[in-house]
């Protein structure tokens, strides 16, 4: 599972962070960073569609801010187990940016996928299957 997230965090070579990637890869962080991002992304767009399920919140601000919180959830995932994992790894951390990047990359792709799981999802819903976009 690490071979599959690696080249999804690491923008197939365009947000790769040269030993803090690495480091990642070998205390394997991208599997539980990554199945966290699939099953919240999945898991909560569901609960949108099938469980708030309601008029007032079927326009696509609410769905924006929902998405936008989902995240918010996923950032922080990546940046405290990351940060946990790896900072006991050095004497003194020499990371600092890389935490935000990977958390910021890690933010986009709950976007990305909040929206693919979304087009997924909705059309069974009965008051929000035309949220995000309208058919």
């Amino acid at each position: 599972m690490n071979d599959f997230f690696a080249p999804l965090y690491e923008g197939w070579g365009a947000f790769y962070l040269e030993n803090f990637s690495d480091d990642l890869y070998n205390e394997q962080l991208y599997i539980p960073i990554g199945w966290t991002l699939l099953l919240t992304a999945l898991g909560l767009v569901a609960v949108y569609y099938y469980v708030i399920n309601h008029p007032r919140f079927n326009r696509w601000f609410h769905w924006l801010v929902y998405v936008l919180v989902i995240g918010a959830i996923n950032f922080a995932v990546a940046y405290f187990i990351s940060y946990n994992e790896i900072s006991v790894l050095y004497e003194e951390d020499p990371y600092s940016s890389e935490y935000y990047t990977f958390s910021l990359v890690n933010f986009l792709w709950a976007l990305a996928f909040c929206l693919l799981f979304s087009f997924g999802i909705r059309w069974w819903s009965t008051n929000s299957s035309t949220t995000p976009i309208p058919q």
